[in-house]
């Protein structure tokens, strides 16, 4: 979940993605429709209220992608897919698996909580089952996500 525009992160991620992978490969729009052609900052056109982008590092993934899914190949990256929408409730009953007063040296049993606001996001990313290769993606993204839109970088 976040707060805020979504597809301007998401095209920070991308940007910041592509500088280790200068033959990217991106398809916007509906999953069973989109075309793969190189990534070119500016050049998607972002849903208002819904979004779905498909990412593989260059063209021999895009084109392997069909036949074998998600999957890592020999560089140890895959293919993946980003997409958003509105969050359609105002609160949401979730397990605090972590101490979200991220207080130290106390033990912490995780317990239910509420998440209450307004304007915020679904964000999905779909990744190789690879926990490292995934962190990465959704890491990258998160800090997009909670970056200055400015271009400031830091946090809010």
């Amino acid at each position: 979940m976040a707060r805020g525009p979504v597809a301007a992160a998401i095209e920070r991620f991308l940007g910041l993605w592509s500088a280790n992978r200068p033959q990217l490969r991106v398809a916007s729009g509906d999953e069973d429709t989109g075309v793969f052609s190189p990534w070119t900052p500016g050049a998607i056109r972002w849903g208002e209220h819904t979004g779905h982008v498909c990412v593989a590092r260059d063209e021999k993934a895009a084109a392997v992608w069909d036949e074998s899914g998600y999957v890592l190949d020999s560089s140890g990256e895959g293919p993946f897919s980003v997409a958003y929408e509105p969050a359609g409730w105002r609160s949401l009953k979730a397990t605090a698996l972590e101490d979200p007063y991220v207080r130290t040296g106390f033990g912490y049993q995780p317990y239910e909580i509420s998440l209450v606001g307004s304007g915020l996001w679904l964000i999905t990313v779909v990744a190789p089952e690879d926990r490292t290769f995934r962190r990465s993606v959704v890491d990258t993204l998160t800090a997009c996500l909670g970056a200055d839109p400015a271009g400031a970088g830091t946090a809010r």
